[in-house]
């Protein structure tokens, strides 16, 4: 398994694309936003290496068409439609969205070239009866995401996945509606493309509970409770380089809503208990989570924001790792409608459970011909990888006219870590021959992009 891994290819890519104009009116309440845009830009690193790699670090030009559809009644915002907790006539809010990408780099390397793949994401919102005494809703994002390897290796070998995260939701509001008590269901499934990563390939199924009491019309105290159990559809035995099978518990209690008239705060702390049952080897997770953010509204049209965040995943290089830390940010709108938008974060990630060589092997065929097995580590002390994980995201958008949009963006992200695997390779079948014998964890990825768009 890639030391790479749990940072290229665990995390929700965002295609590139720009806000919604003002839309085309459909129906009493509904909004239709249709867009293409064309970006050019650059990056830096390509595979997500470090220069001490194989090949070293191979910057490319990029050229991305993109196109969306959305339609709606209700924005979403980080992943929650913005459905009103108090009853009206609506008996429906929904907010669906569909975006699709094609990447081509452009580079004197032929498998730079051949790293070009299509994108796409399916992002789906759907609110039965809001506010009433009883409702339900339905969420879901399904996407296709193509990254390229950690190292140059052929097409054949990427990160490419499908990756299906969705909810559903029921919610009852006895007596005046102050108190809301919520059950979801949860269903996750990530499959890789790549044969050699088959190990990855991972189902999970879940539950979630919500007690909250409204204190204000947008202030409430909340109780939440999430179960996840993970099964990964490879390898039924230990000591083959599977992940291992967990449960995931967390409970969280806490303050959402609103302070005073310029700002929001969500304040919500707990437990966090994870159990890796097959792992003789590996730990456990116990401890406590938190998230904490805040955002202060200055003026109408200016937006600063801090949060703090400490919670474990399930991961796909060991058996999960620990983020500790926050972001901070900004956005302003010029009086010329010019949005700005900054945003800096930065993490301490803690890997624990990583395979041990020698008992863990990781690749097809093991020690066998054809296998990759992991040899030992660099600066791993007690088989615990530690990482410092940053990103800046900038961007600036001018509207031109009431369809046409010019945007600039900027992207950062790097794992700065003296943290190495090495491998031992049996050669043989299924081996791609760039496989390197060590894997550095550290990289540094910039990413500029001119986007030019027509939407509504």
């Amino acid at each position: 398994m890639s030391a790479t891994l749990g940072l290229a290819a665990e995390a929700q890519a965002d295609l590139p694309r720009t806000e919604d104009g003002a839309g085309v009116k459909v129906g009493r309440r509904s909004t239709f936003h249709p867009g293409i845009a064309l970006v050019v830009g650059a990056d830096s690193n390509v595979f997500w290496t470090d220069r001490r790699d194989n090949g070293g670090v191979s910057p490319a030009a990029m050229m991305t068409p993109v196109g969306w559809l959305g339609i709606g009644n209700r924005e979403v915002r980080d992943g929650v439609l913005q459905s009103t907790p108090e009853r009206s006539d609506r008996k429906v809010d929904y907010n669906l969205r569909a975006t699709a990408a094609y990447r081509a780099y452009l580079s004197r390397k032929e498998n730079v070239i051949r790293q070009s793949r299509f994108n796409f994401v399916l992002d789906a919102h759907v609110n039965f009866a809001p506010g009433r005494k009883f409702s339900f809703s339905f969420d879901e994002k399904f996407s296709r995401l193509a990254e390229p390897r950690n190292y140059e290796a052929a097409p054949d070998f990427n990160f490419n996945r499908l990756d299906h995260r969705g909810a559903l939701t029921f919610t009852l509001r006895p007596g005046g509606g102050r108190l809301s008590l919520a059950a979801s269901y949860l269903s996750e499934v990530l499959y890789y493309e790549a044969a050699d990563i088959v190990n990855a390939d991972r189902l999970v199924n879940g539950a979630g509970a919500e007690i909250k009491y409204r204190i204000k019309p947008r202030s409430s105290l909340a109780i939440t409770y999430t179960y996840r159990n993970t099964y990964y559809l490879c390898c039924g035995t230990t000591g083959t380089g599977r992940n291992e099978d967990s449960d995931h518990h967390r409970v969280m209690a806490g303050y959402r809503g609103q302070i005073g008239q310029r700002m929001l705060l969500t304040a919500m702390a707990g437990y966090g208990s994870g159990k890796y049952y097959y792992d003789n080897n590996g730990p456990n997770f116990k401890g406590p989570i938190a998230q904490i953010g805040l955002t202060y509204f200055p003026t109408l049209r200016t937006q600063l924001f801090a949060l703090f965040n400490r919670d474990f995943q399930d991961s796909l290089f060991g058996n999960y790792y620990v983020d500790t830390g926050g972001q901070i940010g900004a956005s302003h709108l010029f009086r010329w409608n010019m949005l700005a938008f900054l945003k800096f974060e930065v993490y301490g990630r803690r890997y624990a459970g990583i395979p041990i060589p020698g008992q863990d092997l990781s690749g097809p065929g093991g020690t066998g011909p054809g296998g990759v097995f992991i040899a030992g580590y660099d600066n791993a002390p007690g088989f615990v990888r530690k990482d410092t994980v940053m990103g800046l995201n900038a961007k600036v958008e001018q509207p031109f006219g009431r369809f046409f949009v010019l945007a600039l963006r900027y992207e950062l992200v790097a794992a700065l870590t003296p943290f190495a695997v090495r491998y031992g390779i049996v050669p043989g079948p299924g081996i791609d021959p760039n496989t390197p014998d060590r894997d550095y964890g550290r990289f540094v990825k910039n990413i500029v992009m001119l986007i030019g768009a027509v939407r509504f």
